[in-house]
């Protein structure tokens, strides 16, 4: 059983690989568990469940942190986490597997998709990550069906600074749903609400209006057909990540 919270597709890209291996049935929490309330009875029951997110600001997101903290499993004998990263994850799973015990953990590196403060990769570097993801998420794959008890992590440098100091004060300052606005050239077609992993976008006469859960994934940012969604004026130039582009 394979768990996935994504916003622009890279997370479930990899739960989907990973499932291919090991032929588990995988659930999108977003839909299935955060918008629905309900945990599917197999899940519950699951002997081995594994949890595929990205990571924000080197740590989960906090509603899969918040949901996994209260998930009860009473039949599960092996869990395991996969993280999709840009480049690093702190020490994210370790402070995950305070909340929700893990056996074994990995970070998969994809293409980097937080343009507020980072460039897109470019197009021959999403190729290569997602190549080499490819081959990680095979060897995953099996290590699971082995149930093996893994720890392969990419923490980067000042990792403990990272998870500890810099993501509370980033979830206290910076993630809301200030700064988001539409430029001109809007068609109204609701991509940006329906892409959002946590229903924050409501569409009002024709227009985006944004609500108080903004997780800061950038789902909207680059769902939108027509560049238009942006986040202040720091993804005004930037490019759009598609993974359909790189597959």
């Amino acid at each position: 059983m394979i768990l996935y919270f994504s916003a622009t597709g890279n997370s479930r890209w990899v739960a989907e690989q990973i499932a291919e291996v090991t032929h588990d049935e995988i659930f999108n929490l977003s839909v299935c568990c955060l918008k629905r309330g309900v945990v599917p009875e197999s899940v519950k029951n699951a002997v081995v469940l594994g949890v595929v997110f990205p990571v924000h600001g080197w740590y989960a997101p906090h509603v899969v942190a918040n949901f996994l903290s209260k998930l009860k499993l009473s039949a599960c004998e092996y869990r395991y986490a996969v993280c999709t990263c840009g480049d690093d994850v702190g020490k994210g799973m370790n402070r995950l597997s305070g909340h929700f015990p893990l056996n074994a953990a990995w970070s998969v590196t994809m293409p980097n998709t937080y343009i507020p403060m980072f460039n897109l990769d470019t197009a021959e570097l999403c190729h290569q990550k997602i190549s080499n993801a490819l081959c990680a998420v095979r060897s995953i794959g099996r290590d699971v069906l082995l149930r093996r008890n893994v720890w392969q992590v990419h923490e980067g440098s000042a990792a403990w600074l990272k998870t500890y100091i810099v993501n509370p004060l980033f979830a206290r300052f910076i993630i809301c749903s200030t700064g988001f606005h539409v430029d001109e050239g809007c068609i109204s077609c609701g991509i940006c609400s329906k892409s959002c992993p946590v229903e924050n976008i409501k569409m009002v006469d024709g227009n985006p209006v944004w609500g108080e859960d903004c997780i800061h994934c950038m789902a909207c940012v680059h769902a939108c057909s027509q560049k238009v969604v942006q986040y202040r004026k720091t993804t005004q130039r930037k490019g759009r990540y598609r993974l359909a582009d790189y597959l």
